[in-house]
């Protein structure tokens, strides 16, 4: 019995529609389907194997046709199965130490299937002139067309993906095949075994693809579910509780933890912090004004005077302006000279290629600000497709995008302290359309919150839409901890008011460590990804990740890299309080 093959069901003698559908159907998909898990173990132990019986089929004929087809729709079962724990042993593995420093390997939903698959079919008892190595290689090279071709099939129309999943199926099949007897004796498969294998990958690919965009839809239904219930517990809690309680989503499941906050002490201190914006709003000098002014005259328009040669490090300039003291006011055109000099190695933006985008907290940019520093935005702006722009009002992002030619200015409504935020659009975006999220800035009732603000937009190089959202989080003034929740509550209604068919990058300034709080759990439960989630360096001047972007939906985004401006001496925080912040999006043109 060692090893047998039972033949279940004999060919019968009467031929009827019931037998041939068995026999052509049901047999090779329970063959390619559950009993294939089940030989695979059989054959490991040295059990018998089972198989059942299907008709005899000439190549090309229409039996031959729907056994493919059918052993296809079967096969896709123990594949999903052997996907699905891969993807439980790789996101285990991510958790440890060594596997951290591959997580986005790891955490792949294609290496999981490809993975999975190159272990089932190494597993499996190969046919004759086929080995384990081979059968394990032509899976890994399907599933890789399956899962690249899908890919684009992703945001299709339902007939777009319908034509297009067999489609890529039929590709992925052949190439199994192929790559299968080519690794395993050094020869191409014949005619019959591809075409078979196609048709057999058509309709595997099939199902898969139908099973993923359900599985999508259903995690779509259930991230907005928890978000709205997220509200409705916030605002059941501050009906019940008063508004001293706020709420922080912290596990796997949605369920909401309540975390105590001192909301009065936070709006006493917001309002504190505005009534001393206003108080101390500046007025920059033009650069011929500059050149004249003594610190005094420096000092009366609300700035530190420049001459800072007395500090020995950038550390001494920092203690020097806690306690709101006033900021510098450098030269601007030594701060343009010195910002020209740190962002010499990065491209314009061109009309084909790579799309550049920046995020930049401007820290107070006005219209004054703007003409003062208008060379050192020159040597910004045209290095960026797209730049996010944080702190700045109506005026101060239009006078940049007046002088900066091929450029146009989009943004949010101002809180009382001038604070809004947008972007800067370079002309190869095409704008399809703006919407500003007023309650991501109404939360606790706690004053001067910021909205956030999207741009629709299509790239005219690529044709491809995509859309953008930029936001400025709630400060850590009053304390990391008891802001923390606030922060919370705002991601929250982020990721419910853009909805799960969100496909774009959000960027902007968190106010919180990016690369070790928890404070955007719900953005991250909603789908989106932290880009480069290790990444450790400071983009603000009192240190700690603040500033970055987060991804849904699309792929090709590189490492953001840094320019902490204020570090230079001959710059300081005058320019900017946060560091430039860029990544680029490969585009294929």
């Amino acid at each position: 019995m060692e090893g047998e093959n039972r033949d279940l069901l004999s060919v019968p003698e009467k031929k009827t529609a019931g037998n041939w559908a068995v026999e052509n159907v049901l047999n090779p998909m329970v063959n390619a389907g559950p009993l294939a898990v089940y030989n695979t173990a059989a054959d490991l132990v040295n059990l018998p194997t089972v198989h059942l019986h299907t008709a005899e089929a000439q190549p090309y004929s229409a039996n031959w046709f729907v056994q493919g087809v059918s052993h296809g729709l079967g096969a896709a079962v123990p594949f999903m199965i052997a996907g699905a724990g891969a993807k439980y042993a790789m996101n285990k593995a991510s958790e440890t130490a060594i596997g951290a420093t591959i997580k986005p390997l790891l955490t792949s939903n294609t290496a999981h299937m490809v993975t999975g698959a190159m272990a089932f079919s190494a597993l499996q008892k190969p046919d004759e002139n086929h080995t384990r190595f081979g059968n394990a290689m032509g899976a890994g090279l399907g599933f890789l067309v399956f899962s690249g071709g899908n890919a684009l099939a992703k945001d299709m129309s339902t007939l777009g993906k319908v034509l297009t999943l067999p489609a890529v199926g039929f590709a992925g099949g052949a190439t199994m095949a192929e790559a299968s007897q080519l690794f395993s004796n050094g020869k191409l498969a014949s005619k019959d075994e591809v075409l078979q294998s196609a048709v057999q990958g058509m309709a595997m690919n099939s199902v898969m693809g139908a099973a993923g965009e359900f599985a999508r839809r259903h995690e779509a239904k259930v991230d907005k579910a928890q978000a709205d219930y997220a509200l409705r517990k916030l605002q059941q809690i501050q009906e019940q509780e008063g508004p001293d309680t706020a709420i922080l989503l912290k596990n796997d499941k949605g369920v909401l933890a309540k975390v105590p906050t001192d909301i009065n002490r936070l709006i006493a201190e917001s309002r504190d912090y505005s009534d001393w914006v206003k108080q101390n709003k500046v007025q920059y000098p033009t650069i011929e004004e500059f050149a004249k002014m003594s610190k005094d005259d420096i000092a009366k328009r609300g700035f530190l005077h420049p001459d800072l040669h007395n500090l020995e490090n950038i550390g001494d300039l920092i203690e020097a302006l806690k306690d709101r003291k006033p900021r510098p006011l450098p030269d601007a055109k030594v701060v343009a000279s010195e910002v020209r000099e740190a962002v010499k190695h990065m491209p314009k933006a061109a009309p084909k290629g790579d799309l550049i985008l920046g995020e930049w907290n401007m820290e107070f940019l006005d219209a004054s600000k703007a003409k003062y520093f208008a060379e050192t935005y020159k040597e910004v702006v045209p290095r960026h497709h797209l730049l996010f722009v944080i702190e700045a009002d109506k005026g101060g992002l239009a006078q940049i995008a007046k002088d900066n030619a091929g450029y146009r200015s989009e943004i949010s409504p101002a809180n009382s302290r001038g604070q809004a935020v947008g972007f800067l659009i370079n002309e190869r975006l095409k704008i399809n359309g703006t919407k500003s999220y007023a309650e991501v800035a109404d939360i606790n009732n706690i004053p001067d919150l910021r909205p956030a603000f999207r741009l629709d937009f299509t790239d005219t190089a690529s044709g491809k839409d995509a859309s953008a959202v930029v936001v400025h989080l709630k400060s850590m003034r009053g304390g990391p901890e008891q802001t923390a929740p606030v922060r919370a509550a705002q991601a929250a209604v982020l990721a419910q008011v853009l909805g799960p068919n969100f496909k774009g990058i959000v960027g902007g300034d968190f106010n919180t460590f990016l690369e070790r709080s928890k404070d955007m759990d719900p953005l991250v439960k909603a789908g989106f990804k932290l880009l480069n989630p290790n990444d450790t360096n400071s983009t603000q001047a009192m240190g700690g990740r603040l500033d970055g972007f987060y991804v849904k939906g699309m792929e090709g985004f590189s490492d953001p890299s840094t320019i902490p401006f204020w570090k230079n001496k001959l710059i300081t925080r005058g320019l900017s309080d946060h560091a430039l912040v860029t990544t680029r999006l490969k585009t294929g043109t």
